[in-house]
């Protein structure tokens, strides 16, 4: 099963969205989906993704998958 960090905030449709079409990819792979609101205060990632998001993430890979994406880019990103 592949580890996915997926960053996002409240209120975001995009990110609703996009989380939509995460899910929607994991009915044929395998995910596990670690979700990670970037407004938290704790985690120190709204400077960083503030203009990103949202944003897939596989630790293995060297880049992530940042806004605009479209089914196929998410399955081809997750092929890697």
């Amino acid at each position: 099963m592949k580890q996915v960090k997926f960053y996002t905030k409240l209120n975001c449709s995009t990110c609703d969205i996009a989380y939509q079409m995460l899910v929607t990819v994991a009915l044929d792979i395998p995910l596990e989906i670690d979700i990670l609101d970037i407004t938290h205060p704790h985690n120190g990632l709204e400077a960083a993704y503030a203009e990103l998001i949202p944003v897939i993430a596989v630790a293995a890979l060297e880049h992530q998958l940042v806004w605009p994406f479209s089914l196929d880019d998410i399955k081809a990103y997750l092929s890697h």
